[in-house]
């Protein structure tokens, strides 16, 4: 008893594909069971993840600013120089150059008594 050809491919594909679709049946169910999170919920948790990241590192570049400043207090009291009482000016940027550590604050809605007004 010998198959065609034709049949015994058909035969194979349909187990192919009927064993691939139980697989990721069974795969569902069992991330269903277990309380797996959808895909949706996983890409809040990643954008709350890096949200973290961007506190952290925003506060590690303030932390180095201040460890900058304190090394140059202390470079110039062991030099004998008196420290200004002004901070060091800032390093020399070009003009379309932003600095990081800087903030600017321009109000959304002006000021009542402001030149603006």
């Amino acid at each position: 008893m010998f198959f065609e050809p034709r049949v015994l491919f058909m035969l194979v594909l349909l187990v192919g594909v009927t064993g691939y679709v139980a697989k990721n049946l069974m795969v569902a169910w069992v991330r269903l069971n277990r309380g797996d999170k959808p895909k949706g919920e996983l890409v809040v948790d990643l954008e709350d993840r890096l949200r973290k990241i961007e506190a952290a590192t925003s506060s590690l570049l303030v932390d180095m600013s201040s460890m900058k400043e304190k090394q140059r207090f202390m470079t110039r009291l062991q030099a004998g120089t008196a420290p200004a009482s002004t901070p060091a000016p800032a390093e020399k940027r070009n003009d379309g150059e932003l600095d990081p550590m800087s903030t600017q604050s321009v109000p959304a809605i002006s000021r009542a008594g402001s030149p603006g007004t």
